[in-house]
C-alpha cells in the first residue's frame, strides 16, 4: 500500500472507530465523561494491527484529544493547545446530550509506511439556531479554501489565500497555539511521507514520544512564512480553529481535513464526517448541501 493510501486508510481507521465507540455510548443512559470517550476510542482504534498502539501526537496521551462543553458555556472546546495538561480528557467533565459541544481528535499511524492519518472536528447536540448557523458557516470555509487550491501556490500563500476566507465569513483563525511551529499559528500542515529507514528508525525505536517527535519534525507547516510549493502527489491538512470576529459568545469551531493532490492536477478533500454528522444529528454539515451552498 502506497502512502497516500495508508493515508486514507489510517484515517478512516480513526472514523470509523469513533463511529462505533460513539453509537455504544450514546445508546446508553450512563453518564459518559471525556475520559470515558477516549478510552472507548482508543480501545477500537487498537483492534487495528495496521496501525501504532498510540498516536503521534503525543502529549496529549496516546495522541487522542476529548473534549466536552456546551451552548451556554463553551469554554472548555475553546482550547488553546491539546497538548497542555489542562486539556487532557478528563474523568470528571461530563457530556451534556442535549446541549453538549465534542471535541475529537486522534492522530494515528500506519506502521508499513510511518504515514499519519490524523482526524477531528468538532460536534453539537443542541438545536441553537445561531450556533447551526456558526457550524455551517465554519465548514463552508473550509471547502471553499480547498476549492481555490491549486498545484504551483507556497504554503505561505496558502495561508494568506485562506485569511482572505476567513475575513469573507466574518471568522480568525487567532486565539490558539502550536507549540511546534515556529511562527505559533498555521492552519494545517504537510504528511511527511518517510524513506524505509525513517519507518525503520520509528519501528525500532522504544519510547514512543521520541518516534512521535521524529514524525512530527518531517512536518510543514501552512503558515505565513513556508515557501514549499504545492505540487502533484502532495497531501497536507487543512484544519483551522476559527471563531467569530463580531460575535463572542459563538465557540471556537474545528474541522479537520486532508487535501489530496492527484499526480494528473486533481485534488480530493478527505473529511470523512458524514457517518459522524448523521448520528450527532448534524445532518446540515453534510458534504454535498454544503457544496451546494458554496
Amino acid at each position: 500500500m502506497g502512502q497516500r493510501e495508508a493515508c486514507k486508510t489510517t484515517r478512516k481507521i480513526a472514523t470509523d472507530s469513533l463511529v462505533i465507540s460513539l453509537k455504544e455510548l450514546v445508546n446508553t443512559d450512563k453518564p459518559i465523561s471525556e475520559v470515558v470517550l477516549r478510552d472507548r476510542w482508543l480501545l477500537e482504534m487498537r483492534k487495528h494491527d495496521s496501525i501504532f498502539p498510540d498516536g503521534w501526537y503525543t502529549p496529549p496521551p496516546h495522541g487522542i484529544g476529548v473534549l466536552f462543553s456546551t451552548e451556554n458555556d463553551p469554554t472548555r472546546t475553546n482550547y488553546t493547545t491539546l497538548r497542555k495538561v489542562g486539556y487532557w480528557p478528563r474523568d470528571d467533565v461530563f457530556l451534556d446530550r442535549q446541549k453538549g459541544i465534542i471535541m475529537v481528535y486522534a492522530s494515528p499511524v500506519d506502521k508499513a509506511t510511518g504515514t499519519i492519518g490524523d482526524f477531528g472536528l468538532d460536534l453539537y447536540l443542541g438545536k441553537n439556531e445561531k450556533l447551526i448557523e456558526h457550524f455551517q458557516n465554519v465548514y463552508k470555509t473550509v471547502h471553499s479554501i480547498f476549492a481555490q487550491i491549486s498545484t504551483g501556490m507556497t504554503f505561505a500563500m496558502l495561508f494568506e489565500l485562506a485569511y482572505a476566507v476567513f475575513a469573507q465569513h466574518g471568522l480568525t483563525n487567532e486565539g490558539w497555539i502550536s507549540t511546534t511551529d515556529p511562527t505559533g499559528i498555521n492552519v494545517g500542515h504537510s504528511i511527511p511521507f518517510l524513506d524505509s529507514a525513517e519507518v525503520s528508525k520509528i519501528t525500532n525505536e522504544k519510547n514512543w514520544e521520541k518516534a512521535a517527535t521524529m514524525i512530527s519534525k518531517k512536518r510543514k507547516f501552512i503558515n505565513s512564512v513556508e515557501q514549499t510549493r504545492i505540487a502533484p502527489g502532495m497531501v497536507f491538512t487543512i484544519e483551522p480553529r476559527v471563531k467569530s470576529t463580531t460575535d463572542p459568545s459563538l465557540p471556537t469551531i474545528y474541522f479537520h481535513t486532508i487535501a489530496l493532490i492527484h499526480e494528473n492536477g486533481g485534488k480530493e478533500l478527505l473529511t470523512n464526517f458524514d457517518k459522524i454528522f448523521k448520528l450527532s444529528g448534524m445532518d446540515y454539515l453534510i458534504d454535498n448541501r454544503v457544496l451546494a451552498l458554496l
